[in-house]
C-alpha cells in the first residue's frame, strides 16, 4: 500500500552521575537560591517514605498550585537534595497521554536500554516500565498534568508501576485528585523572595542603601510568586540597574497586563504578568519577534537547528543573537549540553495574550510557515523520523492553533503530514484525526475535484485499509483516481498510484481478475513516465508479481520480485523497509518453490531490517516473523517456530486490533503448528477465532476474503482430528456463522 504525500527528544537530562544512577531532570539544583521550601520538602519526603513501603503499589503525590508558583522547581530541588536515596531521578511531561508515552519511551534511552535504538516507541515503553519495575528505589516527577485525560493517562500507567516515587505537578484541584496525596504549595514568604533577590542579582545590580527594604517591596509587589522573581532578577542582572529602578519598570508595566491577566482565566497571577511584561519590554525587538512566534509552538523542546529556518515572507532576523537575548532575560531556557531550548508554558501564554489580535494572527501565521516549510522530508521514509520526531509536536499545537483561527494553508498540508508519520509508525489513532481534518480542509479550500483533495483521500482510505475498514475506503480510493485522471491524464504517475490503491484493496477483497489490470497499467505508467529503476517501479513491480504468485504463475512473478529487489537496493540502500518487503515477497516465492535454503537467509535479512527501523513491534515486523516461522516449520524446525509465530500474534493484536484478518492469519498460522504438535484442544478456539474473523470480514464488506474457503477448511479438519463428525463440524461452522452476524 502507497501513501501519496502532499508537495513535496524528549526533556533535557543530565548525564549520570555514576554507573548505577540515572538522572533525567530538566534542571540543575539552584542550590541557595532555593529559598522558603525546605518545610514543605520535609513534609514531602516524609508523606513518601509513610505511604510507600517497600514493595507497595505507587500512591501517587500531587503537589499543587497555580501557574509561575515553582512546583517543578520545588520537585526537582527535592530530587537532588534526596538524589542518594534514590537509584534513579526521572522527570517527565506528562501534559497529554501522547506526551507521556514519549517520555517513557526516552527513558529508553536514559536508562540505557537495548530497546533504545529502536523507532517503535511501545516497545520502548514497555522497555523503561520494565526497568521501573525491577529496579526499586526510583524517583519519578510527572509535570504539568494539567487536564483530566492527562491525569487519567498518568493513573493508567501508575497502575503498571510499584517500587518508587511518584510525584505530579498540577493545576488540578484536590477534587480532581482522588486517591492521591494533595500537597498544595504557597507562595514564598516574602522574606525569603526579597533573599532570593539580593542573592540572584548579587554583584550584577546597582546596589543602594535602600536595597533590603526595595527587595522587600518588589517582593510584595510579586506576591512571592518564583516565575516572577526570576524573571525580575534576570532582568535586573542584565540591566545592571537598582531595585528601585526595576520598581518603576514594573509599574510601568502593570497596565499592559490589566485587561487581560485574569488569574480566574490564565491560572496564574497578575504578578507573573507583569514580570513578563517587564522582561520583554527589555529585549530588542527581533527577540520579541522571536518570542511571540515561539509562543504558539508546543512547550516541548525545540531543537535549536529550526532556528536556522528562514520564516517565509518575513524579514530575515538574527534568530541564534535573539535567543541569546531571550535566554538573558530568563524568558528561555537553554540547555547548554543539548541542541535545543524550552519556553516556560506560562510564558508563552503569557505572550500569545499579550498581543492585539491582528499581530496575533501575523505571528501564528509566521509560525505556521517556518514550521511548515522545517517540517520536510517523506514521513514514510525512516530517514526522516530523527528531523521529523522532534518537530512533531511543534507542527501539531501550531497547525491546532492555526485550524482554530481559520487559517487553511499550509494547516492542511502539516495535519497531513503528521497523519502519514503516525500511520508509518502504525500509531493509527493518532493519525486518524489529523487524516481527516486535512481532507476537510482541502475540500473546504479547493472544492470536490482537486488533486489536493484526491491525495487525502488516499491518505484516509490507506488508513481505513490498514485498520481494516475497506467498505470505507474503497469509494475514496475510486473517487481519488477518478479527480486524478481528470486532473493529470491517464498516464500520470499519480494515476498510477490511485490504481495500485484501489488495486490492492481489491485484491484484499478477492477480486483478483479486476485488480490485475489496475496493477499493470500502473506500472507501465510509471516505467514509462518515471524511468525503469525508479522506486514507483519496484513498487509496482512487487504488487504486480504478488498478485501472479497468488494466481499460482511463479515463473512470471519471479524475474519481477528479483528486479523490485535489485532497484529497491540500488535506489534505498540495502537497510530500507521497502528491501525488506522486497526480500519477503522474493523468500515467499522461493519457499513455494520448494527453495527453503535460499528463502531463509532472505527472511532473516528482512526481520533485521524491518526491527532495526520500524521497531520490534511494528505490523510489519509481525509479517517478517510469520513469514520466517512458516519456513522453520516447513523445515520441522517446531520449537523455534512457535515463539515467532506468538510473538507475531502478539504485535498484530496490538497494533491492528484483535478483528483485523490479518491476526486471523496469525491464528491459522499457530493453530496449524500446534495441531502439528498434538495440542489440538489449544488449537481449536484459535482456529474458530480465525473463522469468525473472516467470516466478519465477508459480513462487514459484502467479499469472500481469499483466505476464508482455507480457513473453513482447516477448522473442519482439526475438528475431525478431535473426533467431531460431520453433523458436529457443521453445527461448528454454523455457530461461528452465526456469532460473525451471517446466519
Amino acid at each position: 500500500m502507497t501513501i501519496t504525500g502532499v508537495t513535496a527528544t524528549g526533556a533535557a537530562g543530565t548525564a549520570p552521575e555514576s554507573s548505577h544512577r540515572a538522572i533525567h531532570l530538566r534542571y540543575q539544583s539552584i542550590r541557595t537560591l532555593f529559598k522558603g521550601r525546605d518545610a514543605f520538602l520535609d513534609t514531602l519526603r516524609a508523606s513518601l517514605l509513610r505511604t510507600h513501603p517497600s514493595g507497595a503499589a505507587i500512591r501517587a503525590h500531587a503537589i499543587t498550585g497555580m501557574g509561575g508558583i515553582g512546583k517543578t522547581r520545588t520537585a526537582v530541588e527535592y530530587a537532588w537534595r534526596h538524589q542518594d536515596d534514590y537509584a534513579a531521578l526521572l522527570l517527565l511531561d506528562a501534559d497529554t497521554g501522547d506526551k507521556l508515552d514519549d517520555g517513557l519511551a526516552a527513558l529508553a534511552g536514559v536508562l540505557r536500554l537495548p530497546e533504545a535504538g529502536l523507532p517503535d516507541r511501545q516497545q520502548q515503553i514497555r522497555a523503561a516500565l520494565g526497568w521501573l519495575r525491577d529496579h526499586p528505589g526510583w524517583l519519578l516527577i510527572l509535570d504539568n498534568v494539567d487536564s483530566v485525560p492527562a491525569l487519567n493517562a498518568v493513573v493508567a500507567t501508575l497502575g503498571k508501576l510499584s517500587g518508587g516515587h511518584v510525584v505530579l505537578t498540577t493545576r488540578l484541584s484536590a477534587g480532581q485528585l482522588r486517591g492521591m496525596e494533595v500537597l498544595d504549595l504557597g507562595v514564598l514568604d516574602l522574606a525569603d523572595a526579597a533573599s532570593y533577590l539580593l542573592e540572584d542579582t548579587n554583584g550584577l545590580r546597582v546596589e543602594a542603601a535602600d536595597d533590603e527594604a526595595e527587595a522587600l517591596s518588589l517582593a510584595h509587589d510579586m506576591d512571592g510568586m518564583a516565575l516572577a522573581l526570576d524573571l525580575a532578577a534576570a532582568t535586573i542582572r542584565e540591566r545592571r540597574c537598582t531595585f528601585a529602578a526595576y520598581a518603576t519598570l514594573w509599574r510601568d508595566a502593570r497596565k499592559k497586563v490589566k485587561g487581560w491577566n485574569n488569574p480566574t482565566l490564565t491560572h496564574y497571577p497578575r504578578a507573573v504578568g507583569q514580570a513578563w511584561a517587564t522582561s520583554v519590554a527589555q529585549v530588542s525587538p527581533e527577540a520579541r519577534i522571536l518570542l511571540e512566534r515561539l509562543a504558539f509552538l508546543a512547550p516541548d523542546p525545540v531543537p535549536e537547528s529550526l532556528l536556522d529556518v528562514p520564516v517565509p515572507n518575513t524579514d530575515p532576523l538574527d534568530a541564534p543573537e535573539a535567543l541569546l537575548d531571550l535566554a538573558a532575560y530568563s524568558l528561555v531556557t537553554r540547555d547548554p549540553t543539548a541542541a535545543h531550548f524550552e519556553v516556560h508554558r506560562v510564558i508563552q501564554d503569557a505572550t500569545r495574550r499579550g498581543l492585539d489580535p491582528a499581530t496575533a494572527r501575523q505571528r501564528l501565521t509566521e509560525a505556521l510557515g517556518w514550521i511548515d516549510d522545517a517540517f520536510t522530508g517523506d514521513p514514510q521514509d525512516v530517514r526522516t523520523w530523527p528531523t521529523l520526531d522532534p518537530l512533531a509536536p511543534h507542527a501539531e499545537a501550531v497547525a491546532q492553533a492555526a485550524d482554530e483561527a481559520a487559517i487553511a494553508a499550509p494547516t492542511a498540508r502539516l495535519f497531513g503530514q503528521l497523519a502519514i508519520l503516525f500511520h508509518t509508525k502504525a500509531q493509527y489513532q493518532r493519525a486518524e484525526p489529523f487524516s481527516r481534518r486535512a481532507l476537510a480542509i482541502d475540500e473546504a479550500s479547493f472544492g470536490p475535484d482537486h488533486p489536493t483533495v484526491a491525495t487525502g483521500l488516499n491518505n484516509l482510505s490507506a488508513l481505513l485499509e490498514a485498520t481494516n475498514r475497506l467498505t470505507e475506503a474503497e469509494p475514496m480510493y475510486r473517487r481519488a483516481l477518478t479527480i486524478n485522471e481528470a486532473s493529470f491524464g491517464p498516464n500520470h504517475p499519480t494515476v498510477a498510484t490511485g490504481l495500485s490503491n484501489l488495486a490492492g484493496l481489491l485484491r484484499a477483497t478477492n477480486r483478483l481478475t479486476e485488480a490485475e489490470p489496475l496493477y499493470s497499467r500502473a506500472l507501465a505508467i510509471d516505467d514509462a513516465s518515471l524511468g525503469p529503476d525508479h522506486p514507483n517501479v519496484a513498487t509496482g513491480l512487487n504488487n504486480l508479481a504478488g498478485l501472479l504468485r497468488v494466481t499460482n504463475r511463479l515463473t512470471e512473478a519471479e524475474p519481477l520480485f528479483r528486479r523490485a529487489l535489485t532497484i529497491n537496493e540500488a535506489s534505498l540502500g540495502p537497510d530500507h523497509p521497502d528491501v525488506a518487503r522486497a526480500l519477503n515477497n522474493l523468500a515467499g516465492l522461493l519457499q513455494a518453490t520448494n527453495r527453503l535454503t535460499e528463502a531463509e537467509p532472505l527472511y532473516r535479512r528482512a526481520l533485521a531490517i524491518d526491527e532495526a527501523s520500524l521497531g520490534p513491534d511494528h505490523p510489519d515486523v509481525a509479517r517478517d516473523l510469520n513469514n520466517l516461522a512458516m519456513l522453520l516449520q516447513a523445515t520441522n524446525l517446531l520449537t523455534e517456530a512457535e515463539p515467532l509465530y506468538r510473538r507475531a500474534l502478539a504485535i498484530g493484536e496490538a497494533s491492528l486490533g484483535p478483528d483485523h484478518p490479518i491476526v486471523a492469519i496469525g491464528l491459522n498460522n499457530l493453530a496449524l503448528l500446534l495441531q502439528a504438535t498434538n495440542r489440538l484442544t489449544e488449537a481449536e478456539p484459535l482456529m474458530r477465532r480465525m473463522v469468525i474473523i473472516f467470516l466478519a470480514f465477508q459480513r462487514d464488506t459484502g467479499h469472500v476474503h481469499p483466505h476464508r474457503d482455507t480457513a473453513i477448511n482447516n477448522y473442519a479438519g482439526l475438528l475431525s482430528e478431535l473426533g467431531h463428525d460431520e453433523a458436529a463440524i457443521r453445527a461448528a461452522l454454523d455457530s461461528a456463522r452465526r456469532e460473525a452476524g451471517l446466519a
